[in-house]
């Protein structure tokens, strides 16, 4: 009695297309196997996208296929030498019971495993930029995400889940709905919940800045010290925005000027009466150098002005000119600010 063929309605779709990948895989499928095959692919639409689904899964199961190692080869080996004697009706399975058993276990392995990856497994992706860059990311979900200067995240995605975990820098979230899948940003030991549409996000040293565009956030940050989370989670909504410490301290909610936070999506930053310290510590986010005050006082001076971010090489001599400052670029990656020079009294000679 000779065993079903791949093509047999005994057969899941799956286990047919797992099938198939591993026979192309054992490095010995003839050109009869690819005919069988392309007919089995063109049989029904639902064939190719089964066969395209676990082709993914087996390119992507890197870290599965050392446990997997043994199995696979010795499908494959008896693949390889049953096909000296394998009878002219093609049945590409057709094993004495024990190769059989060995055959199936290793297809039942791979099962598993491609099971586990749709029912378990989040798709972790990375994405970084320079200093200086820019990058618009859409993701699997139709969600979007606009990484700004010097920003790094990941994004974990599952059939139960959508995290976003941000290493550093700024980022504008624009987020699709979808009601099974909760969209979080984890931020060390913080979480920010959307519950509406967009969203900016932006950790620094000193902390991090919440900014909603629209829609409702969540933000729930620990208690003092670490521990447990707030039992009251902020929550923001459009035009509103919070920030917090390192010390888990959260600031009261509160309103947010739409034309500055944000402008940087358009390729501008713009300050209005903000203290010098600041205005040099956000340009640096974008330059390559240093820019370090030599007189701390000088750091309250209030600046107002929209500048270019691709010109921002322009923004000390915009400085120099308007601030009673001098520049002076010491090293390559470094230019000190330093007071401008009191000027003497001029004296009148004598009569």
């Amino acid at each position: 009695m000779t065993q079903p063929t791949p093509t047999s309605t005994s057969d899941s779709l799956r286990e047919q297309a797992v099938h198939w990948i591993v026979r192309l895989h054992s490095g010995s499928a003839t050109n009869t196997d690819r005919r069988d095959f392309d007919a089995w692919l063109a049989s029904s639409p639902e064939h190719r996208r089964e066969f395209d689904a676990v082709s993914r899964m087996w390119s992507v199961l890197n870290d599965t296929q050392s446990l997997l190692q043994a199995e696979i080869q010795q499908a494959e080996d008896l693949w390889t030498s049953h096909d000296a004697i394998r009878q002219r009706e093609r049945r590409w399975w057709w094993w004495p019971g024990t190769q059989a058993a060995v055959v199936s276990s290793a297809l039942m392995l791979l099962l598993i495993v491609t099971a586990w990856w749709w029912t378990g497994r989040p798709e972790t992706m990375l994405y970084e930029t320079a200093k200086g860059a820019q990058r618009q990311v859409i993701l699997t979900d139709g969600s979007s995400v606009t990484l700004n200067t010097d920003t790094r995240l990941t994004v974990e995605f599952s059939r139960n889940q959508r995290a976003i975990r941000l290493e550093r820098g700024e980022a504008w979230f624009t987020v699709s709905h979808d009601e099974r899948r909760p969209f979080t940003v984890h931020i060390a030991n913080s979480t920010i919940r959307d519950i509406g549409t967009q969203f900016i996000v932006d950790k620094s040293s000193d902390g991090v800045l919440v900014s909603v565009w629209e829609g409702i956030v969540e933000v729930e940050v620990p208690a003092s010290g670490g521990g447990t989370p707030s039992p009251r989670p902020a929550v923001l909504r459009a035009g509103q925005q919070v920030s917090y410490g390192t010390d888990g301290r959260m600031s009261d909610v509160g309103f947010f000027d739409r034309n500055r936070v944000g402008s940087w999506k358009e390729g501008k930053l713009i300050f209005r009466s903000q203290p010098l310290k600041q205005v040099l510590e956000e340009i640096s986010r974008y330059r390559p150098e240093n820019i370090t005050l030599l007189d701390p006082n000088l750091g309250a001076l209030p600046v107002s002005g929209v500048f270019n971010i691709q010109e921002l090489d322009r923004v000390v001599e915009t400085l120099q000119a308007a601030l009673p400052i001098r520049a002076q670029r010491v090293r390559e990656n470094l230019i000190l600010i330093e007071p401008v020079p009191a000027l003497s009294p001029v004296s009148k000679s004598p009569q």
